[in-house]
């Protein structure tokens, strides 16, 4: 083999190693899916779909596990039928109404949804099985409490006037820190 030829191959290889390491760098690879692609949920609940039933932002608020837990969330219905979502826990059940092509706001007065008891400690997760005419579906559902506030005024008999996380609280005036 020649010089001439050698300095090519060297060349080739070069630039094989240099494209190698560019694609290596950059994150271009099958390897890694783009994070637009995949579903998570972004919020304090559960979403999650069955047949044509969106549950979105499905989460329990309590005191604590063996006193009541208030369901919050917006169940979707995108049939043309009416249908009835039912919540099932190894304690206790409750059943959602959710008109067709419509949605079921949980935080309202009228749709109200207990699980007595909650079934987990605020902080915990608790097996919550959903079922309608379409299927059937169990997964865990977080259960929270009055730390945070936006929360607080659903929580079944009224949140305690403690705060549910001290380490949340502003020192008293003229102290500094937090509790």
């Amino acid at each position: 083999m020649n010089i001439a030829a050698r300095k090519q191959v060297r060349m080739v290889g070069l630039c094989a190693a240099v494209v190698a390491a560019t694609v290596s760098v950059t994150g271009c690879s099958y390897v890694n899916p783009e994070a637009t692609t995949l579903e998570y949920s972004g919020s304090d609940g559960l979403v999650e779909k069955i047949d044509d039933v969106s549950l979105n932002n499905i989460l329990i608020v309590a005191k604590s596990e063996q006193d009541p837990g208030r369901v919050l969330g917006t169940v979707v219905n995108d049939s043309d039928q009416d249908i009835t979502l039912e919540l099932k826990t190894s304690e206790a059940n409750a059943q959602i109404e959710v008109p067709a092509d419509s949605e079921t706001r949980l935080e309202d007065t009228d749709n109200q949804t207990l699980l007595e008891p909650a079934g987990a400690q605020p902080g915990e997760m608790v097996e919550v099985t959903f079922t309608t005419d379409g299927g059937s579906l169990t997964k865990s559902v977080p259960v929270l409490d009055h730390t945070f506030p936006r929360y607080a005024e659903y929580i079944p008999g009224g949140a305690p006037s403690t705060p549910g996380n001290p380490s949340n609280t502003p020192a008293p005036e003229g102290e500094e820190g937090g509790h």
